[in-house]
């Protein structure tokens, strides 16, 4: 301090007072700033934390997705609804039992949606997986039997599980779904579909062909062979509808698609605008329906603009109302009502002598010299009606000649 020019001395009592107050301030801001910095550290401990547990779950999931779905050769699914609990149970005694004691190589599932159950359904479902004491259930994106009866139900499960299979169980060669009626020797159609493991985009089953009124979602044109198909497409489909058609689709027994099809067909805007147009007329008069469910599947594949492999293997398939499905030596065996009929078709499939299957030469669309009805000529006549298919090949696959 300058008092008239010359030095000063504080007095002592002024010292200790501005002293104080400057520890004061330095106190309160040193405290502030731990107090900050301890704040700081704790949060960078609770976000580290949070990343860690985090990381852990993804590592869980990763695991669990793993063990779910391992890489396999098949990945099937049984389209049923909550209220059949006994049908699953004759399923599981019949063909996932013995799948599970031979190790075949397959992941099999029971397909529900989770559109429309009530809370009574969501009860049966919980109490089952306890009762079974694992859950073999898909939960799929689509209708189940609560709503509107059911109706529609089967139709959006089976769009839904083959859109959802290859995201939820990736890597596998197949993918295929089967009616909650059939029964399915699920170690021999492993074995079975070996040959067509590398065909391009395999959509297989039993073969029908049929013609479709598309604003109407029903067919107008069914065929047991090409032949029948194009000339039932002429005469038998409204001329003042739009009406496409003819071609080949696969009946509920038993669809198959190739891994890259299954891909294709989970990701596919053109899939996924059919499914958002069909749920759309769910309600009206004219709306997409289990009774043609398999054809609207066909027409899906048909209208894709995609080259496939149609697989015919109505040599190895039964069926216990339509006497053209008769094979003696067979992997699946349909429209079973009971759980003896089960048993039967399991223990008639247990008693069949070894067999092997064959895959025959694969033939373009066009030039298929025989199939179903028709002389050569009319029939490749009939073939080139099928505008959906001409860069497609027809492969017949069943068990080689004794």
């Amino acid at each position: 301090l300058l008092w008239r020019g010359k030095p000063s001395r504080m007095p002592a009592d002024s010292l200790a007072s501005v002293v104080g107050e400057l520890q004061g301030v330095l106190s309160k801001d040193v405290s502030n700033a731990v107090a900050q910095e301890r704040s700081l550290l704790s949060e960078r401990r609770r976000v580290f934390h949070r990343l860690h547990r985090q990381r852990r779950r993804r590592r869980g999931a990763a695991h669990a997705a793993a063990q779910e779905s391992p890489p396999t050769f098949l990945v099937l699914g049984f389209v049923t609804n909550p209220r059949t609990p006994k049908t699953r149970e004759w399923i599981r005694q019949t063909v996932l039992v013995p799948a599970a004691e031979v190790g075949a190589p397959a992941l099999i599932r029971f397909v529900v949606g989770k559109r429309g159950l009530s809370p009574r359904d969501v009860q049966q479902l919980d109490e089952e997986r306890r009762r079974v004491g694992k859950d073999d259930f898909a939960v799929v994106d689509a209708s189940d039997f609560n709503e509107a009866g059911g109706i529609y139900s089967c139709i959006d499960k089976l769009f839904a599980w083959f859109r959802h299979a290859p995201v939820a169980y990736p890597g596998a060669s197949f993918y295929a779904k089967a009616d909650d009626d059939s029964f399915v020797d699920v170690a021999r159609l492993a074995s079975f579909l070996r040959p067509a493991a590398g065909l391009p985009r395999v959509y297989g089953g039993y073969l029908q062909y049929d013609s479709f009124v598309t604003e109407e979602w029903r067919h107008c044109g069914w065929s047991a062979g090409p032949v029948g198909a194009a000339h039932a497409r002429r005469h038998g489909c409204p001329k003042e509808r739009r009406v496409y058609g003819p071609f080949p689709f696969v009946v509920g027994a038993l669809t198959v698609m190739g891994g890259d099809l299954g891909s294709w067909f989970s990701s596919s805007p053109h899939v996924a605008g059919l499914v958002e147009k069909g749920r759309a007329t769910q309600g009206r008069p004219q709306h997409w329906d289990c009774g043609y469910s398999d054809v609207t599947l066909g027409y899906a594949l048909g209208s894709a603009n995609l080259s496939l492999s149609l697989l015919s293997v109505s040599d190895a398939m039964r069926d216990a109302t339509y006497g053209a499905m008769d094979a003696s030596r067979f992997v699946v065996s349909h429209h079973l009502r009971s759980g003896q009929m089960f048993e039967r078709e399991a223990a008639r499939a247990k008693a069949q002598p070894a067999w092997s299957p064959l895959l025959g030469e694969c033939e373009a669309w066009p030039a298929v010299r025989a199939e179903a009805g028709g002389a050569s000529a009319e029939l490749q006549a009939a073939m080139r009606t099928f505008e959906c298919c001409q860069r497609w090949k027809l492969c017949r696959l069943g068990p080689a000649a004794k």
